[in-house]
This record gives C-alpha cells, structure tokens and sequence, in this order.
C-alpha cells in the first residue's frame, strides 16, 4: 500500500508542475477535470489491464474518487494533445544535464496473439506489421520518443529525438544503422559529438571518415543504455500494445514512458536513503 501511495503521489506532482488546464477542450458539458483523467490514465497502464477491469476492480486501492466511465477514459486517451505528452515526459525526467546519451530503436507488436493466427499459409509477410519505436537515453531516463506506424530508416528520427529532448547529452552514441553524415552533422550544430560506428567500404563524408579512423570503443559503449531501457520497457510492460487506434497507442506508449521514468525517479530515492 505504501508503494502504491507513494506513485499516486508522484503523479499528482508531476501533472501538478505540467500545470494541465482544468480541461482541455470548450465543448459540452464536463463533469471531470482533465487531472482526473491523466491520473486514470497513468494508474491504468501501470496495471496493465482494460478499462472495466481497471475501474471495477482496481482503482479501490489507490482512494480515487469520482470516475469517469470507462468509455470516457477512451475517448480522451485518444486526444490528449502531443504537446502535453512531451511536456509530461520531459517533468518525469528531471534532469538538468547528461553526460552520455544514445539512441536506438526496437518494435512493438499490435497484438499478443499467438504464430498461429499471425502467419498464414501463402502469405510472406504477417498480418499486421509491429510499430516502430525510437528513442533517446540517458542512462535509465528515456528523454524523448517517436512511433511510428510503419517502418522506415532509423536516421529520420534523429531530429525528432533532439528536438523534443529536455536534455542533450554532450556525448551521443548510436549503433550503425544511423551512420550518416547528415546524422553527425545534426549534433555538431548543436554543438555536441556524435560516436556511430562506420558501415564497411566508408569513403564518402567528412565526419564518417574521422570514426572510421578514430573510433572509440572505451565511449561507444555507453550505447548500452539504450538497450537496458528497450530492455526494461518491455520486460515492465509487455512487447505489445492493446489499443488498435494509432493515437491510443501512442498515448499508451507515452503512459508506459512516463511511468518508467517515474520508476527510476522513486530508485534514485530509496538509494540515497540507504
């Protein structure tokens, strides 16, 4: 019950410094307040289980009253704006600079149904194809993300990542899938460095030639952090979503990052404590 309390209270805290508006839109009438909503949210991704299971039997354990219905829930899961997903993502890092950085990316399944109903036969490809997640570390803190529904090169997404970033670490490494000098060049006009292993038979770029001849292993191993958070997202969360709607997949990969970060937050304070 402690524990339980004690991540109720970090969620109220970080929506609280968000300073969420009393409700996002100026539709209808409203009986709940968006606060109530994102609390709902973020406690339901926790538990991993649907709506009505989440209203009817756990949300007793956390003293959260006035509910909305689980079809409400739905809809707004489905509108939060990406400008407050970012912003609330952004508090759960609370840090103010990095040192090392990396970014990687991984898949996540639409479904958790068995090979059986996946492949079938005559058919070369699988049903539905996984979303395609990447995202920027900093140690056991994920500063910024991207989804997308369909799978493309893994360069695309650097811009993204470091503009939606709280922090730029001084030192980013990444695997070589995301050799390219337009990649280095994108950190050095941010006046960082950028660590990406060489592709065999580089010949072409000022910045790939200076890692291929000049690459060091000591730092690129820092990499690992994007691997222990792709890692401990899905052992914590699962490698697949439950919603069908892109949207609510992206709000529910946003809950999942949120609460990670928060996770690590609450280890930070039981170690300082011991």
């Amino acid at each position: 019950m402690k524990r339980k309390k004690s991540l109720l209270k970090k969620i109220n805290d970080l929506i609280r410094q968000a300073r969420v508006p009393v409700y996002l839109h100026h539709f209808g009438p409203k009986k709940y307040t968006s606060l109530q909503h994102i609390k709902c949210w973020l406690l339901k991704e926790k538990i991993g289980c649907s709506w009505e299971d989440f209203i009817d039997d756990h949300i007793m354990y956390y003293n959260v009253n006035k509910i909305p219905h689980s079809s409400t829930l739905k809809k707004f899961v489905k509108r939060i704006p990406v400008w407050l997903k970012n912003k609330l993502i952004a508090l759960s890092v609370a840090i103010e600079s990095a040192i090392y950085g990396s970014i990687d990316s991984t898949g996540l399944s639409r479904t958790n149904a068995s090979d059986h109903y996946i492949k079938r036969i005559d058919r070369d490809e699988p049903i539905k194809k996984s979303l395609k997640l990447s995202m920027y570390s900093s140690k056991r803190k994920i500063l910024s993300f991207r989804l997308r529904a369909k799978w493309c090169g893994d360069t695309k997404d650097v811009s993204y990542l470091l503009d939606h970033a709280p922090v730029i670490a001084n030192v980013n490494c990444l695997d070589k899938g995301y050799d390219s000098n337009k990649v280095h060049e994108e950190f050095r006009i941010r006046d960082v460095y950028s660590i990406i292993p060489a592709k065999k038979n580089c010949r072409r770029g000022r910045y790939r030639k200076q890692m291929r001849d000049c690459f060091d292993y000591a730092q690129y191993w820092e990499r690992n952090a994007s691997e222990y958070n792709n890692s401990s997202l899905k052992r914590c969360f699962g490698d697949h979503v439950r919603s069908i709607n892109f949207r609510a997949q992206h709000s529910e990969v946003t809950a999942r990052i949120i609460l990670h970060n928060l996770k690590d937050l609450l280890l930070d304070f039981f170690t300082r404590a011991l």
